[in-house]
């Protein structure tokens, strides 16, 4: 998708680079230095106009209706990311489907302040990843956002999330330490069976919250949020 973009939005550029060559020699030195076109500007109204995919340095990301964009991949070869919280002047709010999906070589990532969303299997099968810092703006965890993290060992899930999908945890045997700030969070179904829950677990929640009468009809240990 992204190099039949890149074609699309490069071969717009050279038919009004051609165009404006051709106006150029009907007219005066001064006519054609007037029609002049900033071909870089051009490129981003047409990106932004689409609402594609656009790469920098080494994230990819989608622009949002709202202006704002949602990280869609990341190409650098860190292993310990730092999302930044804006990019090319863009504001990141979402973490996109699938973004960081199968990427062996991430051992930890830290999400920025203003993220609002964690997309579908935004993580999904990231073998090694052991840390994942949640910032307290998020609203919303999506399906799947974290099968197959088998390295996974604890998370914090911020009050501010009201909303876990289904099977988010599938897969994250080694899953020690889960806490869920928020005592009233909608959730279904966080692994595909309850003979998938990790035997090890120990959910910190909020004493009379929803979680915590869950774990308890599940056999699964609790703690008291402090």
């Amino acid at each position: 998708m992204m190099q039949q973009w890149k074609r699309s939005v490069w071969a717009a550029l050279l038919t009004l680079a051609t165009l404006f060559s051709f106006t150029g020699c009907n007219s005066s030195e001064e006519e054609s230095s007037e029609s002049s076109v900033d071909l870089s500007n051009i490129a981003s109204a047409v990106m932004e106009e689409g609402s594609t995919e656009a790469v920098t340095t080494d994230y990819a990301y989608i622009m949002n209706d709202d202006g704002t964009i949602s990280v869609s991949g990341y190409t650098g070869s860190d292993t310990d990311l730092t999302v930044p919280g804006t990019i090319d002047g863009y504001v990141v709010t979402a973490i996109a489907d699938h973004a960081f999906e199968a990427n062996p070589d991430i051992k930890s990532i830290t999400l920025p302040n203003g993220l609002i969303t964690i997309g579908e299997s935004a993580f999904s099968d990231c073998s090694n990843l052991t840390t994942i810092v949640i910032p307290d703006t998020v609203g919303t965890i999506r399906r799947g956002a974290f099968i197959s993290c088998t390295s996974l060992t604890t998370l914090e899930i911020p009050a501010s999330v009201t909303e876990i999908m289904e099977e988010a945890f599938t897969g994250c045997a080694a899953l020690e330490d889960l806490t869920i700030a928020s005592s009233t969070v909608e959730f279904a179904n966080w692994w595909m069976d309850t003979s998938e829950i990790p035997s090890g677990l120990t959910i910190t929640c909020p004493k009379d919250s929803k979680v915590a009468a869950w774990a308890d009809e599940n056999g699964v240990a609790t703690k008291p949020l402090s």
